[in-house]
């Protein structure tokens, strides 16, 4: 039948529509139905068989593309797989690089912290050595200032031997042996001062509380209660005495380090047994001047 439609078309030259085709095969169908001959069934067969060709060749195209897909998805997965691994491994790199950095880094803020802390402790002790070596050169400086005092006066006493002043100063001799004091006493004589004795540090501190004394020549081996640094440290701890100048007498035989004590302990000056008596005297006479010098400048800064 459509071979007979095909060479209707030929003739008439034009082809048949989609549906002048389904028209004829819609009746085609329904008359071999009607007529319930074998070729109706054959006729069915080779629809479904045509339909399952069509299915199966539509199956084919998609499974051929879902097949291409998977592909291209595989592959894809692959390249990303590669480039997964890559970042895996340049990021395990950077965290090494990093842990050694950083590990780097904590040891470099240790060395630092410790060295400061270190510089810290090293300027604190030179701070201290700093203020220890200006109150040294202080005291260097005030005592070189008393020798050549002490010098001058020898200087312009040896001359006449004359060591009297304008005003008396009352002068205390602390020594617990009667011998020493008169010795002290033969040598000061000349100068023409209130000398006072004291046999004990009890009467030391008594004298001084109770009387204008302008310097003591203090022995540091007394025998009794207290000994001549202790004497000196309560002098130094006393209002009315703390300004009071001691001359240490020491003997020979101990050395520096009674004089390092007596410093300590609050001594102006010191003088090493057997006394000379040119030392003496114009150490006393440069401590008297000195002493009047203070005095004045009091009553001039206080005139009440």
């Amino acid at each position: 039948m459509l071979d007979l439609l095909n060479d209707v078309s030929e003739a008439r030259g034009n082809a048949p529509t989609p549906e002048a085709i389904a028209t004829i095969k819609a009746l085609h169908r329904n008359a071999l139905r009607a007529s319930n001959a074998p070729a109706h069934a054959m006729l069915l067969l080779q629809d479904q068989l045509a339909e399952a060709d069509r299915e199966a060749r539509a199956a084919t195209v998609e499974r051929q593309v879902l097949a291409e897909a998977l592909q291209e998805r595989q592959r894809r997965i692959a390249e990303l797989q590669v480039q997964v691994n890559a970042a895996e491994a340049d990021r395990g790199r950077q965290v090494r690089e990093l842990t050694a950095e950083v590990e780097a880094y904590e040891a470099q803020f240790t060395t630092l912290t410790s060295e400061r802390n270190h510089l810290r402790s090293a300027i604190l002790q030179l701070e201290r050595q700093l203020k220890e070596a200006t109150r040294r050169h202080l005291e260097a400086e005030r005592r070189c200032e008393l020798l050549e005092r002490q010098l001058a006066m020898i200087d312009e006493k040896s001359a006449s031997g004359d060591w009297h002043s304008d005003k008396k100063a009352k002068i205390l001799l602390v020594d617990s042996k009667p011998e020493n004091i008169m010795a002290l006493r033969a040598i000061l004589s000349t100068m023409d001062q209130d000398l006072l004795e004291a046999h004990s540090g009890e009467q030391a501190l008594s004298i001084t509380a109770s009387s204008d004394i302008s310097i003591v020549l203090l022995s540091a081996e007394i025998d009794g209660s207290m000994d001549g640094f202790e004497i000196a440290s309560h002098l130094k701890h006393r209002l009315r005495s703390r300004h009071i100048p001691i001359i240490f007498l020491t003997s020979v035989k101990h050395g520096p380090h009674y004089t390092f004590r007596g410093y300590a302990a609050g001594a102006a000056d010191y003088i090493s047994k057997p006394v000379d008596p040119w030392v003496l005297r114009a150490k006393v006479a440069a401590f008297v001047e000195l002493s009047g010098r203070t005095r004045r400048r009091a009553i001039e800064d206080d005139p009440e």
